[in-house]
């Protein structure tokens, strides 16, 4: 068994440095087009539930957009919220001939994914031609998003993905941003050598007509995370997503404010997980295995797992400090150091929580 655990433990360490050592060589940038070309007409997507609280720092960041503004449409809808969402949006919308509230007409009936509806009903507006970008009421976009996005997006791609982070100075923030910095990583890495199949709906384009071709979001509106389903739909149909991370793409998103939210979350993301493919589920189970793996091995021989612990820690820190950098973002020693724990504790409830019986939660809705 300890023969096993060794294996477990030195794979994980191998796995870090090879990603790392990818992030160094083959990181692709993708160099923008033609900055002497015109820009395209964007149309953004911004679906709402029970977000008045969020809505007003995502308004400004929206509102600060440098895009001409004959250029740039937004389509809003409130998901039957149970707040002052709809005011809120309605108030904004008031405020500008570009601005569209989207009015739908009923709410998810059992098994739907409210939010893929919504975006489905919304996509009902756009025009020719247009490119459609996405992002969430929780999130705070970067003034020169959309122009670094459709100054990217080519028509082989389908899809471009901007990178995301987690804002926030507490400990628990921090620590939820090592992880996106982590998982986003990995995703990077992995679609930079060729296999993209994930997509973030929070900060992402899709030009209209690949969107159409796939059958929009209608297909989905029954999966819960319908970005990735999008994303896998864009690659069957033949175009090639990418990853786009750099700082005019870095969106910023909040933080879960609790453990028990974060749980919640995380057995959402669980349900998409099993749709990636074998090498993404050997990835993220190789994560969780290495824990027990761990603990078997210090058992058995506590020096050598003690070293072995060492440096894939440092490998793993080195991977996020170097990404994260890809944005200009820095991190602090300390909480890589931390994040560790966190990292091994999360893991483990997400599956633990993931496999427990219940219902998926999000927006205050069910899922089977």
């Amino acid at each position: 068994m300890q023969q096993v655990a060794l294996l477990i433990l030195s794979l994980v360490t191998l796995q870090y440095l090879v990603l790392w050592f990818r992030l160094k060589r083959f990181f692709r940038g993708y160099s923008q087009a033609d900055p002497t070309a015109a820009m395209p007409n964007v149309c953004i997507f911004l679906p709402c539930r029970n977000e008045a609280e969020n809505l007003p720092d995502c308004l400004r960041a929206l509102d600060a957009l440098q895009y001409p503004a004959e250029k740039i449409r937004f389509l809003v809808a409130d998901d039957h919220s149970s707040d002052e969402t709809g005011a809120i949006l309605a108030n904004w919308v008031s405020q500008g001939k570009n601005r569209q509230l989207i009015p739908l007409d009923r709410p998810p009936v059992a098994g739907e994914n409210g939010k893929a509806l919504a975006m489905a009903l919304m996509a009902g507006q756009v025009k020719e031609g247009e490119l459609l970008l996405f992002t969430d009421a929780d999130c705070r976009v970067p003034a020169g998003w959309a122009k670094c996005m459709a100054k990217t997006y080519l028509q082989e791609f389908g899809l471009v993905t901007g990178i995301t982070t987690i804002s926030g100075n507490s400990w628990f923030a921090r620590m939820q941003s090592l992880d996106w910095w982590l998982t986003l990583g990995k995703v990077k890495v992995v679609a930079d050598w060729g296999f993209t199949l994930t997509a973030m709906g929070n900060n992402m384009a899709v030009g209209e007509g690949p969107y159409r071709k796939v059958g929009g979001f209608f297909p989905f509106k029954e999966v819960v995370t319908e970005d990735l389903a999008l994303a896998r739909a864009m690659y069957g149909m033949g175009f090639r997503p990418i990853q786009l991370v750099n700082r005019a793409a870095l969106v910023r998103t909040l933080p879960e404010p609790g453990f028990a939210r974060l749980m919640k979350q995380r057995k959402r993301w669980m349900r998409g997980a099993f749709l990636l493919p074998w090498y993404w589920q050997w990835l993220l189970g190789l994560q969780v295995g290495f824990y027990l793996a761990l603990a078997v091995a210090l058992y058995y021989v506590p020096l050598l797992t003690g070293i072995s612990w060492a440096i894939k820690i440092l490998a793993q820190s080195l991977f996020i400090r170097t990404f994260a950098a890809k944005t200009e973002t820095k991190t602090r020693f300390l909480d890589l150091l931390s994040f560790e724990i966190y990292n091994w504790i999360v893991s483990w409830a997400t599956v633990l929580y993931y496999f427990w019986p219940g219902a998926i939660q999000w927006k205050n809705r069910k899922y089977a």
